[in-house]
């Protein structure tokens, strides 16, 4: 960390450390005691949201981001797109009909239960690892792991992924990183040591998990982040800054196992079901969207299913869908569009394009990031590569 009269400048590496929260923490509170501008400058190590998020909490903090030469502060830079369809779950087609081995860590919460039941109904053996133990459960939580264990060949292990992965009970070829803290603590309060923990563990729970399984044949991974890694409200900036590593953790595993596909799935709160079930139906009353746990575990089924196409991040979190307009995403900032049916896409190429019919085209091995931007009436959506993630409104062309 390097101070001066015209601001402070904090300098990481090409990945997240032990010890980069504290130096974090600290050049946002000397910028804060001396009135002056901060500057995070990296090759790859991530630290951006939590300036977000600090900025929310002290309007009078002014910070940029630097990264690997290429000036990424939060303000917005030209757009390069195309427009592009995602593959959306056909409500018809039903579970897949090819059986495999899927581990799911934090397995028994809400949200892993719910895929485990979706993944059950196709036959898939479940190898479910958490750290709570299964007679821990509530009433609810036992009920539906215990149907579960009626359909499928279903393994549970109590085991903190952070540290240690078990040897596999039976081959594993895909995995759902689902695991996570959820603790809502302003950057003021926040200790260097618990924003230590909280900010590599998601990331290093997915290392640890791919460096365990991949030797024996994993093909596919989707690791849950969350949307507030790309724009965090107050009291989330050690939660988005853990999901800011898990997307940057995902990205060098692609480079390391090209063989094999890892989706980041940055979604929004999800319904009845997670962390934040009470939280989304607040959310869902405002007019924001949230997962619906059904659709959520069919959009996750698709995107571990390696033979289908699909990118390598998505965000997903926003303005309500509506029946004439089923789409999700986040207004005003950029999202991904998850359309529920042809019928669908052609309503929202109509909004995207009024008068002209645009084709889109399917996902190709460039495409990694999809988006959608509400504009008043509008619905914009594009593909793009993962640095062009912005927050203005696209130009209309044609």
């Amino acid at each position: 960390m390097h101070s001066g009269d015209e601001g402070v400048v904090v300098e990481l590496g090409s990945r997240w450390r032990a010890g980069d929260a504290a130096v974090l923490l600290g050049g946002i509170r000397r910028a804060l005691a001396r009135d002056v501008p901060l500057t995070l400058v990296h090759r790859g190590a991530g630290g951006g949201s939590l300036l977000q998020a600090a900025s929310g909490e002290w309007p009078r903090l002014r910070c940029r981001e630097i990264v690997q030469g290429r000036h990424a502060s939060f303000r917005p830079r030209s757009p390069r797109w195309t427009q592009y369809r995602l593959p959306a779950p056909d409500p018809a087609s039903g579970p897949a009909r090819e059986p495999a081995g899927v581990a799911i860590s934090g397995g028994l919460g809400g949200i892993g239960l719910a895929l485990a039941s979706r993944l059950a109904a196709a036959g898939h053996r479940l190898w479910l690892l958490d750290r709570r133990p299964a007679a821990g459960l509530p009433a609810a939580a036992l009920r539906r792991l215990a149907a579960v264990v009626t359909r499928t060949h279903v393994v549970v292990d109590q085991v903190d992924v952070t540290a240690a992965v078990p040897a596999a009970p039976f081959p594993i070829t895909r995995l759902v990183h689902a695991a996570g803290e959820l603790d809502l603590t302003p950057v003021g309060e926040l200790a260097d040591d618990d924003l230590e923990r909280l900010a590599g563990g998601k990331a290093g729970a997915l290392r640890t998990l791919v460096r365990a399984l991949a030797p024996a044949g994993l093909r596919s991974v989707v690791a849950f982040g969350s949307t507030e890694s790309r724009r965090p409200h107050r009291l989330f900036g050690g939660y988005a800054l853990a999901n800011e590593l898990l997307r940057r953790e995902a990205a060098r595993l692609r480079q390391e196992h090209p063989g094999m596909r890892v989706v980041t799935a940055e979604w929004s709160l999800w319904s009845a079901v997670g962390m934040g079930a009470a939280a989304a139906a607040m959310a869902g009353r405002a007019g924001f969207a949230v997962v619906p746990p059904d659709w959520g575990v069919q959009v996750t089924e698709q995107l571990l299913d390696e033979r289908r196409p699909a990118p390598e991040e998505i965000a997903l979190g926003g303005p309500q869908p509506t029946p004439d307009r089923p789409l999700a995403a986040i207004g005003g900032v950029g999202g991904s569009s998850l359309t529920m049916d042809d019928a669908s896409v052609r309503r929202l190429v109509e909004l995207c394009r009024p008068g002209r019919a645009a084709r889109h085209r399917p996902v190709g091995p460039r495409d990694r990031v999809v988006r959608a931007q509400v504009a008043g009436h509008t619905v914009y959506t594009w593909g793009s590569g993962c640095r062009d993630w912005n927050t203005r409104t696209p130009r209309r062309t044609g």
